[in-house]
């Protein structure tokens, strides 16, 4: 049994953060934007790197399961959202016209939420749970799947095109997403464990399997609550930009017309 502290790897996530820091930098120079997206994109590559080939990796497929739930939500939710907040308007834009009709269609909110949905569930089967851990490859397949779904989620959230929702339509469909997938965590949370793998494992720091499982589910309900409402937050503080915008062009308008009547 590997040591909790020793490092597991994934190469390929590796050499993949490597070709996306390569062509986001090539991208940049062509359109600079903000340094806050440099950082937002460094950070978000730096969290699949580091939840993949580290000893986060090691305790999550030999000890405990909580760190493989830890591992999903960091590569599923949290880099994601930052990869996308990372990128310029220009990159955005380019990406989505190289895409042409299967990309536009592929991350409309209609198709965008039941896959992210329906690969959230599936993959936290506990016979698929069981099979990934077991087979590096499937392993692996499971890490692509969750940032590919990862991405598609919230890309109606962040990025503007011309068929993209209203702010208030992305308010409705960030809130969907919170309530449909919450079942999961709660799942977890207060059932007992259906992780065969996990049961049979070492434990750690004295923590039970049901222990185990149980503050996994807490962990996945807290950090969607958390993420979901900071991005329904962001949304709202648009709309109301939005608003006053419309507010003050509709005024400007009444007063063109006013002097026009003069």
């Amino acid at each position: 049994m590997p040591s909790p502290w020793s490092v597991r790897f994934e190469p390929a996530f590796v050499v993949l953060a490597a070709i996306a820091v390569v062509l986001y930098v090539r991208a940049w120079r062509r359109e600079p934007g903000a340094a806050w997206r440099t950082w937002c994109f460094g950070i978000g590559i730096a969290l699949i790197v580091g939840a993949l080939n580290s000893p986060l990796e090691t305790i999550a497929i030999e000890y405990l399961v909580l760190f493989h739930l830890l591992q999903n939500v960091m590569i599923s939710d949290w880099a994601p959202l930052l990869l996308l907040l990372g990128l310029t308007p220009a990159m955005r834009a380019g990406i989505a016209t190289r895409g042409g009709n299967l990309f536009e269609t592929i991350t409309r909110p209609a198709i965008t939420l039941p896959i992210w949905l329906v690969a959230w569930y599936v993959i936290h089967l506990g016979p698929v749970y069981d099979a990934a851990v077991r087979s590096d490859v499937l392993l692996g397949i499971e890490h692509a799947v969750l940032i590919t779904v990862g991405l598609m989620f919230w890309w109606p959230v962040l990025c503007d095109t011309p068929r993209s929702l209203a702010t208030l339509g992305r308010i409705a469909y960030v809130l969907a997403a919170f309530v449909f997938s919450a079942f999961l965590g709660l799942a977890l949370t207060f059932s007992p464990p259906f992780y065969t793998y996990y049961e049979n494992r070492p434990r750690l720091w004295g923590i039970t399997a049901e222990q185990d499982q149980n503050l996994g589910g807490i962990l996945m309900s807290t950090e969607q609550a958390i993420v979901m409402f900071s991005a329904v937050v962001w949304l709202l503080v648009r709309l109301l930009r939005e608003e006053e915008a419309a507010e003050e062009r509709l005024a400007a308008e009444q007063r063109a017309a006013g002097l026009r009547q003069h």
